[in-house]
């Protein structure tokens, strides 16, 4: 967690002594008809039936194309931390509950995004749809036949996954053919006996980059301000 601190500190001095180079390059109002890549990195907070709700670090990419004052962004992230527990009820379990193990977990997102207004620093909202998912289970306990082994990662796989509505805000600050962004995002809970309990939250931060126009233009004419 020191390093961690340091780390950050050291990236936020280095922001701040390139904030007015930075400032005289930025980019008023909103970029329309374009393609944007880019890659992000922060934390997505969760809960289980068998954790309580916790953070890991979380990175990723996007694809962002803007329309007038809108823009479709598709993400995919992965949450990265191993031997996460969660639990399910299972008659064939000595307990009644069978306990999962599991390793990472992956989000797709995709979401519609409105930039309401002009600015050196942009806000956005958006909302959308997606899929989450654990990378990997690992039921645990005792089985006494392999049928019942498959059929119970068979049900923990099923349960590790569910589609969710969403809701982002965030911020972005233009510089020349690139975008820096900060972006919290909201999913709705899961349904009942799935491995995941309740709302996940996410923090990021990432960069995109122009990667040109996303229509042509119209003959003798060209883009409204």
């Amino acid at each position: 967690m020191r390093m961690l601190g340091r780390t950050a500190t050291v990236l936020g001095l280095a922001f701040l002594a390139q904030t007015p180079s930075l400032r005289a390059q930025s980019i008023i109002g909103f970029d329309s008809f374009k393609w944007y890549i880019g890659g992000q990195a922060g934390l997505t907070i969760f809960e289980t039936p068998a954790q309580t709700r916790g953070a890991i670090f979380t990175a990723g990419g996007n694809l962002l194309i803007t329309a007038r004052r809108t823009g479709l962004q598709i993400a995919i992230e992965e949450g990265i931390k191993k031997n996460q527990f969660s639990a399910y009820s299972d008659p064939s379990s000595p307990t009644g509950t069978r306990q999962v193990i599991f390793n990472d977990i992956r989000k797709y997102s995709f979401t519609l995004l409105a930039f309401p207004i002009k600015a050196a620093a942009q806000p956005y909202v958006g909302v959308g749809f997606g899929i989450l998912e654990t990378a990997k289970e690992y039921p645990q306990g005792t089985f006494v036949s392999r049928a019942e082994q498959e059929a119970a990662d068979s049900t923990a796989q099923a349960r590790g996954s569910y589609g969710f509505g969403t809701l982002v805000g965030g911020i972005q600050f233009r510089v020349d053919r690139f975008a820096l962004f900060g972006q919290y995002q909201i999913t709705s809970s899961p349904p009942a006996r799935k491995l995941f309990t309740g709302p996940t939250h996410s923090l990021m931060a990432g960069l995109r980059v122009s990667l040109g126009k996303a229509r042509e233009d119209g003959p003798g004419g060209g883009e409204s301000p």
